[in-house]
C-alpha cells in the first residue's frame, strides 16, 4: 500500500469521525455520554408521525411562525404535548405542502426532551435533492474548529400525510452551546438578512435592549486603519474561529451565508472569554458553483473588515491551505458522501415529494466537490 493511499484512508477516517468525535478547536467542553450524543452518533433515518388538531392547524396557517400544540410519535414513544411551528425562508412551504418544522419538546411540558434534545429542526430539503449538504457542511465546519449543528435524517408524516424525507437538525440551544463553550449563558443572536450594525433577534442569554456587544463589534469593523481595525476586532472576536468560519463558508460556496450574503448565521457571545463566535446556519445549498472566487466581494460587515486587513488576508490564505490539505480533501469528502448516500438511499429514492433521481443528484454533488477542491487548490497555488 502506497503512502498516498494510507494518507487518504487516514483522512477519510478523520472526517467520518467528525460528526461524533471532538476535533481540534471544537472540543466539547463537557464529555458526558448524553442521550443527544447517541442520537447523532451514526447516520440513521428516524420515522416520525406528527398530529396537529384541525383548530391548531388553522392557527399555523394564519401565523406559521408561532408554536401550537401537537403530538409527535416515534414508534411506540409518544410525546403528547410538543410545540410545533413552521420554519424556513427560501425553503419555506405552507402547512398543506411540505413545510419545514421546528419542534420544541419543552414548550408545554417543562423537562421534556427528545433523545436529549429540547428542540429539533426538521428541514424539508427543498433546495437539496441529495439531503446530504447539511450533514457534509456541518462536518466540514466542525473539522475546521467551528461549532456546527449535528444532523441525522427523518421520514415525516403529518396528520396521516407522508411528507417524505427530511433532515433532523440539532437546534442552537444551551445544550448545543455547552458542547463548545465553558459557559452557555451568554447571548445567542440570530442573523437573518441583517448584519451586526442592525438589531438582531436574540435566541438566548440575558436580553440586551441596546445590544452593546454587537454595537462594539460593528464599531471596530468600521475602523478605517486596517492594522488598528484587525487589532480591535481580535479583542472582540474569537479570531481563529472566525477565520476558519469564513474559510469553510467560502470553500463550501455557502452563498446565502454570512461572508457572501450577510445572512444565515448565528453569533454567540461567550461570557467566559468575552469574545464572540460566528456559527453557520442554513447549510442546505452548498458547492453549487465550484469556480466561485476564493477572494470574493465580502458582504458581511465583519468578514469584509477582517479579510481586507493584511493580517486577515494572510491568516485566511494560510488557514484555507491547511484545511485543504486535511479535512477539505476531495477524496475524503466523496467517501463520506458515498457512506451517507448508502444509509438513506432506500428511503430517499422513494420520496415522492420531489421529481429527481437520487443517484444522479449524488453523482452531481460528488463531481462539484471534486471540482471545487481542484479550483481552490489552483487558486491557492496561483496566489503564492
Amino acid at each position: 500500500m502506497s503512502m498516498k493511499t494510507v494518507g487518504t484512508i487516514i483522512l477519510a477516517a478523520a472526517l467520518f469521525l467528525s460528526a461524533t468525535a471532538p476535533l481540534p478547536g471544537a472540543e466539547p467542553v463537557k464529555k458526558k455520554a448524553a442521550e443527544g450524543d447517541k442520537l447523532f452518533a451514526q447516520p440513521q433515518v428516524l420515522h416520525l408521525q406528527i398530529e396537529i388538531s384541525t383548530a391548531n392547524a388553522a392557527l399555523l396557517k394564519a401565523e406559521p411562525k408561532k408554536y401550537v400544540r401537537g403530538v409527535l410519535r416515534e414508534g411506540a414513544k409518544v410525546y403528547a404535548a410538543v410545540g410545533i411551528r413552521l420554519k424556513g425562508s427560501e425553503s419555506f412551504q405552507p402547512f398543506d405542502k411540505k413545510p419545514g418544522l421546528a419542534v420544541k419538546f419543552n414548550e408545554y411540558v417543562p423537562g421534556t426532551s427528545f433523545h436529549g434534545q429540547k428542540k429539533i429542526l426538521l428541514n424539508n430539503c427543498l433546495q437539496d435533492p441529495t439531503c446530504l449538504s447539511e450533514v457534509i457542511g456541518g462536518e466540514i465546519f466542525r473539522s475546521a474548529g467551528v461549532p456546527a449543528a449535528r444532523v441525522v435524517f427523518a421520514r415525516v408524516e403529518l396528520n396521516g400525510r407522508d411528507l417524505g424525507f427530511y433532515t433532523l437538525v440539532e437546534a442552537a440551544s444551551p445544550d448545543f452551546l455547552t458542547r463548545y463553550f465553558k459557559d452557555a449563558k451568554g447571548r445567542l443572536y440570530e442573523g437573518a438578512a441583517a448584519d451586526v450594525h442592525e438589531r438582531l433577534e436574540q435566541d438566548s442569554g440575558e436580553i440586551s435592549k441596546d445590544q452593546s456587544d454587537l454595537q462594539a463589534l460593528a464599531a471596530a469593523a468600521a475602523e478605517k486603519d486596517p492594522v488598528l481595525r484587525f487589532k480591535k476586532l481580535s479583542t472582540l472576536l474569537d479570531m481563529d474561529r472566525f477565520i476558519s468560519f469564513v474559510a469553510a463558508e467560502i470553500f463550501t460556496g455557502h452563498h446565502m451565508g454570512y461572508a457572501l450574503a450577510g445572512d444565515n448565521y448565528r453569533i454567540y457571545h461567550d461570557v467566559a472569554t468575552d469574545q464572540m463566535t460566528f456559527l453557520p446556519h442554513g447549510l442546505d445549498v452548498l458547492f453549487e458553483k465550484p469556480a466561485s472566487p476564493l477572494v470574493p466581494e465580502w458582504k458581511g460587515l465583519v468578514a469584509k473588515a477582517v479579510l481586507e486587513a493584511p493580517e486577515g488576508r494572510r491568516r485566511y490564505h494560510n488557514r484555507m491551505t491547511a484545511l485543504l490539505a486535511t479535512s477539505f480533501s476531495a477524496e475524503t469528502l466523496q467517501k463520506r458522501i458515498d457512506e451517507l448516500a448508502g444509509v438513506i438511499r432506500a428511503e430517499a429514492k422513494g420520496d415522492t415529494a420531489r421529481g429527481w433521481t437520487f443517484d444522479e443528484a449524488v453523482t452531481a454533488l460528488r463531481e462539484r466537490v471534486a471540482a471545487r477542491c481542484k479550483f481552490v487548490t489552483e487558486e491557492l497555488n496561483r496566489q503564492k
